[in-house]
């Protein structure tokens, strides 16, 4: 029991990884998979999910032992709230406000999850961030998401 005890925190970040893998795996399943030269949108997502169940495997091969510290801090819940908040904003605006506003707010406020995260340098981050998304997406692939 010692010995998964010393290991305890390799071996969630394995088991959520797997469990994420698994997930993607199973849903791209769904879609239709094509071939290495006509990739179909299942393809991907796919191979996503086979590589992070891999990675899983080779997270529990190759835990160490350590000391298990279980302790919470506040800036670990602000790290938690922000990046959820970002989530959030994402899947709130993406449709309403378009890909530039999206997108702004999401790096924005994950920049904010770190507490020595300057507001000035989070603000010049999200703004860029939003450009280069627009250029590549819109512009550069062509897809018809709203910039606005």
């Amino acid at each position: 029991m010692r010995f998964i005890r010393d290991r305890l925190e390799d071996y969630i970040a394995a088991l959520v990884t797997a469990g994420v893998g698994l997930f993607i795996f199973t849903e791209a399943a769904s879609y239709r998979m094509g071939t290495l030269q006509r990739m179909g949108p299942g393809y991907v997502p796919w191979l996503l999910g086979l590589g992070m169940i891999l990675l899983a495997v080779i997270m529990v091969i190759t835990a160490r032992p350590g000391k298990v510290t279980l302790s919470f801090r506040m800036e670990q819940f602000r790290g938690v709230l922000f990046l959820g908040a970002s989530l959030g904003a994402f899947a709130l605006t993406i449709e309403r406000y378009g890909l530039l506003v999206s997108v702004f707010l999401t790096v924005f406020l994950a920049a904010l999850a770190s507490p020595r995260s300057p507001l000035l340098g989070a603000l010049v981050l999200a703004a860029g961030t939003a450009i280069a998304s627009a250029l590549v997406f819109r512009v550069g692939l062509g897809l018809q998401i709203r910039a606005f």
